[in-house]
């Protein structure tokens, strides 16, 4: 199989949850091409399923070295800063994340979650209605509903998207630009938010 076989292949393994089996297909992918951006964050995404936190953040910070003007990736990094303890840290790299794309509705409603997560409650709230703003959304309720679907959601699984067209169902419906897609594999991370990065009540509105 030629490299971009072997990629093909490893996002397939990504989406059949054989997480194991695509760090071996990315990692054959990077002995022939060590600076592909692209291989080195999905294999991130293989190591963040397999709780191997480490590993996953030293291949999405070479990814970024290696293409440091796509903002996805720093939505990636943001989010597994987060499962690593460094909130701040996070709130740095969905600032980014903004920076790069100033459209991207959803970037600013993670980035607001962050800023939330450490008591920055005035910042947070302006992002949040940055976010609700680009998306349309004008009432309470509206509110509450987007930004807990939004949370349940992680950038990571993105990077799936942008690389093939395996999972094109899984594009339909998606919010704004859809940077965030539900995945049973991010199951845990679902957990984390709302047992550990939730919304205060009375912020929601």
């Amino acid at each position: 199989m030629t490299k971009d076989d072997h990629f093909a292949q490893g996002l397939i393994k990504v989406k059949e949850n054989d997480h194991h089996g695509a760090v071996e297909l990315f990692t054959i992918v990077l002995k022939e091409d060590p600076i592909n951006a692209d291989a080195l964050s999905q294999r991130a995404v293989a190591y963040l399923n397999l709780e191997q936190y480490d590993l996953s953040m030293m291949d999405m910070n070479l990814a970024i070295k290696h293409d440091p003007e796509y903002g996805y990736r720093y939505q990636c990094r943001a989010y597994l800063k987060t499962r690593l303890g460094d909130n701040e840290g996070a709130i740095t790299d969905y600032e980014k994340a903004v920076e790069l794309d100033p459209k991207d509705a959803i970037a600013y409603n993670n980035l607001a979650l962050a800023q939330e997560q450490i008591g920055w409650a005035k910042k947070a709230k302006a992002n949040f209605d940055k976010s609700d703003t680009m998306m349309g959304i004008k009432t309470a309720e509206e509110r509450s509903k987007a930004r807990i679907e939004n949370a349940d959601k992680t950038a990571i699984t993105e990077e799936i998207e942008k690389d093939t067209k395996v999972n094109e169902d899984a594009k339909k419906g998606a919010i704004a630009k859809s940077v965030f897609t539900k995945e049973s594999s991010f199951k845990e991370f679902i957990n984390f938010i709302r047992n550990g990065f939730k919304l205060k009540e009375n912020d929601k509105s």
